[in-house]
């Protein structure tokens, strides 16, 4: 026999043997509807109103479960979402919202997993472990290294190594070409950064390096750095 509470919307709350149940619906003692293997946050509003339900499940399980004349919203706190996917069709996921718990993000093994994350991250009782990472703190300085002639056949050292340096900026003041490049062997026909006259290169993968430039008609350099 069906449970005699007539409603328009079903909702369950919890279901201590997870999604377990079948949900029957009834109107006028006559069935309407059935959703099977359901659980917690199941909700339904059958096209007609009922009058009772029946709940079925293959063991003993423990329900609590709301029933409405109108419709209903809830917010459920602390509840768990895990999304997997693979390196082929990969599922795009926003935290739009700090989430009230930490979350954790996982990868299998051999396979990269890229984060962007804005804003502060806390770290704390875990050890943070980063490889292949690069991380660039703000500068705290800005120096001129002036106008350097650039000729031809021979490299010409524009800028020695200095640690520390968090950017380098080239820029031909010239009226010839000049390549860039990190040895003193550089010539213009293997140098692999070329700036036609007016041209301007932002170097941040290796800026506290050694600098060499090459020109191929003579040309000169404006450099600044950021420390």
């Amino acid at each position: 026999m069906p449970f005699k509470i007539a409603g328009s919307v079903f909702f369950i709350q919890a279901a201590d043997q997870g999604q377990n149940l079948v949900v029957r619906f009834f109107t006028g003692n006559a069935q309407s509807g059935e959703v099977d293997q359901v659980g917690a946050s199941f909700k339904a509003k059958p096209p007609a109103p009922f009058d009772g339900i029946d709940l079925l499940a293959p063991v003993d399980t423990n329900v609590t479960f709301i029933i409405a004349d109108g419709d209903i919203d809830f917010q459920l706190p602390g509840i768990g979402v895990t999304v997997n996917n693979t390196a082929t069709n990969p599922v795009p996921v926003s935290i739009v919202a700090e989430p009230g718990q930490p979350f954790e993000v996982t990868n299998v093994p051999g396979q990269d997993l890229k984060v962007s994350v804005d804003g502060t991250v806390n770290v704390s009782g875990a050890t943070l472990t980063a490889t292949n990472v690069g991380i660039t703190p703000a500068g705290t300085g800005v120096s001129e290294a002036g106008n350097t002639t650039v000729a031809t056949g021979a490299a010409t050292h524009v800028l020695a190594a200095a640690a520390g340096r968090k950017r380098a900026i080239f820029y031909n003041a010239g009226n010839g070409r000049i390549g860039l490049g990190g040895a003193a062997g550089l010539t213009f026909a293997n140098a692999a950064i070329v700036l036609q006259p007016g041209d301007a290169w932002k170097e941040t993968d290796g800026p506290q390096l050694d600098w060499y430039a090459v020109s191929d008609t003579g040309s000169s350099v404006n450099i600044q750095t950021v420390n």
